[in-house]
C-alpha cells in the first residue's frame, strides 16, 4: 500500500564546532567580534579530551545550557539566537523555553513591522499580526494532534488565515507537496518546538472559554507525555492555564 523507503536520513544538526564557527563567522560579518566570544564564554564550557593512541590532549567547547544546546543545533534557531544576543543579551538568557521562544517571537515581529513600516507600541502585537498569531496557533494545534506539520494553503484560504504575513513573519515556508499529478501549495513550520510553541500561545488564550483536557483530548497519562512540550509551552504562556492543567492531573 505505501512505498517502502530505499534510505533513512538521520539529521543531527549543527555540531558544537560549527555553532562556534558560526557565531564567530556571524559577528565577524555585523563587525563585532567580542560579541562572538562574549556569547561563547557565556553559553559554552571549555572541556579537554584525550586522542586515541596519542597523548595529545585538545579542548572542546559544550553548550551549558541544555534548552540552548538544542536550540542551536538547527541553523535557523542559531541565526535567530545570535541576533537577539546581539539585540539584547538578556532575551538570550530567560531561563525557560517559553521565555526563550516568546523573545524570538517579538524580535520577528518587530522585524516584520520595521520592514513593513507598522507601528509597533510597547504594549503588545499589532492587532492584524496578533490575530494572525493566533490563528496560525489554532492550526499547529490541530496539525500537532494529526502528528503532521504541514498547512494545506487552499484550507487557509478558505479561512482567510493572512498566510502571507506568515510567511513575512518568518514562522513558516512555502512548498508544495511531492504528488505530481496534484501538486498542491502548503505551509511547513520552521521548526517543530516552534509549531508546539504556537500551538501552545493559542491553548493557553483559549483556556480561558474552553477545559483544557477536552481540547487537548488528554485521556491519559501517555497522552500527556507524547505533547509534554506542548503542555510545557502552555503553562508558560499562561498561569492560569497551569493551575487548569495541575488540576485535570490532580
Amino acid at each position: 500500500q505505501h512505498t517502502q523507503p530505499d534510505c533513512h536520513v538521520h539529521l543531527l544538526g549543527f555540531s558544537h564546532e560549527h555553532v562556534v564557527k558560526y557565531v564567530r563567522q556571524y559577528y565577524s560579518i555585523v563587525g563585532n567580534c567580542k560579541l562572538a566570544e562574549d556569547f561563547i564564554a557565556q553559553f559554552f564550557v571549555t572541556v579537554r579530551r584525550r586522542r586515541i593512541n596519542t597523548i595529545r590532549v585538545e579542548p572542546s567547547l559544550i553548550p551549558r545550557d541544555d534548552l540552548l544546546r538544542s536550540l542551536i543545533r538547527t541553523p535557523m534557531f542559531l541565526l535567530l539566537v545570535c541576533v537577539l544576543w546581539e539585540e539584547d543579551q538578556e532575551m538570550v538568557s530567560t531561563g525557560t523555553m517559553t521565555g526563550l521562544y516568546s523573545n524570538l517571537l517579538t524580535d520577528l515581529v518587530r522585524k516584520y513591522c520595521k520592514r513593513e513600516g507598522v507601528d509597533m507600541s510597547t504594549d503588545g502585537l499589532p492587532a492584524d499580526v496578533a490575530d494572525a498569531l493566533l490563528q496560525l496557533g489554532k492550526l499547529a494545534l490541530e496539525t500537532l494532534m494529526r502528528n503532521d506539520t504541514l498547512l494545506d494553503l487552499a484550507q487557509l484560504e478558505r479561512e482567510n488565515v493572512d498566510w502571507e504575513l506568515l510567511l513575512k513573519l518568518g514562522l513558516v515556508s512555502l512548498e508544495f507537496s511531492a504528488s505530481k499529478l496534484h501538486p498542491r501549495k502548503q505551509l511547513n513550520f520552521s521548526h517543530k518546538t516552534m509549531q508546539e510553541f504556537l500551538a501552545g500561545r493559542y491553548v493557553a488564550h483559549a483556556a480561558a472559554n474552553q477545559d483544557i483536557v477536552e481540547l487537548l483530548q488528554l485521556t491519559s497519562i501517555t497522552k500527556a507525555l507524547e505533547l509534554g512540550n506542548l503542555l510545557q509551552f502552555t503553562c508558560g504562556c499562561d498561569s492560569r492555564a497551569a493551575q487548569a492543567m495541575m488540576q485535570a492531573f490532580s
